[in-house]
């Protein structure tokens, strides 16, 4: 057991390791483009990859489960054997354990990946397809429970914000060292930033001018967009001071959720923050491309492809419009 394990967590570490090897040379975009080019097929470079360490772990502690029960009830002793069979069982007892929507997708995500490193993508793919489709139709039966995206009223998050600006200062006076989580939330809420892109992945080289960040997301992606003069001017002034990154991300997190239960809100995590920024930004473009004389689909279609793009995927990603922007869009 002890070595099935092991073989899917160096599997995944391979993996992983692959896409630090090649960043800096090419981008999850150019390998997407290159798979259409050459083989028909988008995903094809990118099944052997893993793009961020987060996923990493999500993934070994779901297939560490897997090949558990790929051991425990049907005898498998090489990842080589998993198939159909083991892929239905794992998330049909998912499914009967009334695990949640998000939950089953990690699943069968996770499972997919591991197919595509043992020379199997193909059957992965489709399983993966196959109980897409029924977790879906299991959520509109109300048999399981969809996901929730709730977002914080603005209200909340401009108290948040307020709350952690204050404590920032408690601390400096309390330790002497200086913290600046108070502007990693404000560039959140200013970008619709992932709170890595906001804390751990920031640093003086990413403020340019213009009053723009450049901000790093997932796959190394870069974005430049441009935040209210004394954001900027204050995330400069800090990094100055105070060279490295912007905020510990992990600390940032706890803080935020902390001055959200402070504030009164209850969404605590930073994706709410996330989401409310990009509702807001949606707003504000719907209205400016009405006012440029758009009518109302067509300025509906492109604020939403806008807030899409801003959020760091592609333009024409109904489903994260569905999960970011409704009701808004």
């Amino acid at each position: 057991m002890a070595s099935l394990r092991q073989e899917v967590h160096d599997r995944l570490r391979g993996a992983f390791d692959r896409w630090q090897a090649l960043r800096g040379t090419t981008s999850k975009f150019e390998l997407k483009m290159r798979g259409l080019r050459e083989h028909q097929d988008p995903q094809y470079f990118l099944r052997p990859l893993i793009f961020t360490g987060e996923t990493l772990r999500s993934y070994d502690a779901v297939l560490k489960d897997f090949v558990a029960l790929a051991e425990r009830e049907f005898g498998i002793t090489r990842l080589e054997q998993i198939g159909k069979r083991e892929f239905r069982a794992f998330m049909d007892r998912g499914i009967e354990q009334g695990l949640a929507a998000k939950t089953l997708h990690r699943y069968r995500s996770s499972l997919a990946k591991a197919f595509a490193l043992v020379g199997k993508a193909a059957s992965g793919a489709a399983q993966s397809r196959r109980y897409g489709r029924k977790i879906s139709d299991l959520v509109q039966q109300g048999l399981i429970s969809g996901p929730r995206r709730a977002t914080p009223s603005l209200a909340v998050l401009c108290q948040a914000i307020a709350i952690l600006r204050e404590w920032d200062g408690r601390h400096r006076e309390r330790t002497g060292r200086p913290r600046a989580y108070y502007l990693a939330a404000r560039l959140q809420f200013e970008t619709a930033a992932r709170s890595v892109s906001s804390t751990a992945r920031l640093g003086l080289g990413a403020l340019k001018e213009g009053n723009q960040v450049e901000l790093i997301g997932k796959g190394g992606q870069t974005i430049l967009i441009e935040i209210p003069a004394d954001l900027h001017r204050a995330i400069r002034d800090y990094l100055s001071q105070n060279p490295g990154v912007l905020a510990d991300r992990d600390g940032y997190r706890t803080a935020w959720r902390r001055a959200v239960l402070a504030a009164g809100g209850r969404v605590t995590g930073t994706h709410g923050l996330r989401r409310r920024s990009a509702q807001d930004f949606y707003e504000s473009e719907y209205h400016r491309r009405l006012a440029t004389g758009a009518s109302p689909s067509e300025a509906r279609r492109e604020a939403r492809a806008e807030a899409i793009q801003r959020l760091g995927h592609g333009r024409d990603r109904a489903d994260l419009a569905r999960c970011y922007l409704d009701p808004a869009a």
